[in-house]
């Protein structure tokens, strides 16, 4: 299966100041699937000062595990 997203500014057009690029990204098979992940992320450097940079991550899951996703220990709905 693909995950197509168009970009931000199509699918959460609040900030048009942070667009992002559209992508496609291949779903693994149910039985690829991990619990657990850890996302590196990296500062940047904005007129001199590092700064975090602003990540999103597109979850694709099953309806039925939407009650059990979380991240950072938070549940998303």
């Amino acid at each position: 299966m693909l995950q197509y997203n168009p970009s931000l500014e199509v699918v959460s057009p609040v900030d048009a100041s942070q667009p992002s690029d559209p992508f496609m990204v291949l779903v693994p098979a149910g039985a690829k699937y991990t619990k657990d992940i850890t996302f590196s992320t990296s500062s940047v450097n904005v007129n001199g000062a590092a700064t975090n940079a602003r990540n999103y991550l597109t979850i694709v899951a099953k309806t039925a595990a939407t009650d059990i996703l979380t991240l950072d220990g938070t549940l998303i709905s």
